[in-house]
């Protein structure tokens, strides 16, 4: 079994929605019990297989074989099974566990003046926005949601069982074609970059075109 290390930072201001929403935010980000936001693994493996796709459509219209649409779908397990399997974790701010006794302490002695949407702020901003229809703002329309701030970044895994080198060239070149996450990724939100920590991510990219010239 291989596991990679991935690092994700944030390249603008990222809402990962956590589909709650009270009186004050219409629309929240994930986040823990003690107000750190995380990057949700099935989320991350969901644009990550996008990503992949992408690329094997590049190598399609270059008539490259470095990597197929039925190499990525076989991997990633959608409409098809494998024995190789692909486990992908949370990615969460570093020095998760320590922040965690820190702030559970804080909260636990200062409860009062320290709450988990206190922590929250420390990462997050406020947006808000309004529909507009030649210029004027419709009425009720005004809206917020939470986002992420950039500049952070966040930090997991991807265990591969039962896999080769393959696997990993084909989780590098969709790393490496990965720019963006979250949601309003039109309106200049969700700019992200993704790489390995513990591979060299450009050497299996090399090896995985290298191949598809064979």
């Amino acid at each position: 079994m291989s596991k990679l290390e991935i690092e994700i930072t944030t390249l603008s201001p990222l809402h990962l929605g956590s589909g709650h929403a009270d009186v004050m935010v219409d629309a929240e980000v994930v986040h823990d019990e003690f107000g750190m936001p995380y990057f949700p693994a099935k989320r991350f493996k969901g644009i990550l297989f996008e990503s992949a796709l992408e690329v094997a459509e590049m190598a399609e219209l270059s008539q490259s074989n470095f990597l197929k649409r039925s190499d990525v779908e076989l991997l990633f397990q959608h409409g098809t099974t494998s024995d190789v399997q692909l486990i992908v974790s949370d990615l969460f701010l570093p020095e998760i566990e320590k922040m965690r006794e820190d702030w559970k302490y804080l909260q636990k002695r200062f409860g009062s003046f320290i709450q988990p949407l206190d922590v929250l702020k420390q990462y997050t901003d406020l947006r808000y926005q309004t529909r507009l229809e030649n210029g004027i703002a419709f009425d009720g329309s005004l809206h917020n949601m939470r986002t992420v701030d950039k500049g952070l970044s966040f930090y997991g895994t991807i265990e591969i069982e039962n896999g080769t080198e393959k696997e990993e060239q084909i989780i590098a070149l969709a790393l490496e074609n990965l720019s963006s996450g979250g949601l309003k990724r039109n309106r200049g939100f969700g700019k992200i970059q993704a790489r390995l920590m513990n591979r060299d991510q450009e050497q299996l990219i090399a090896e995985a075109l290298k191949e598809g010239l064979q």
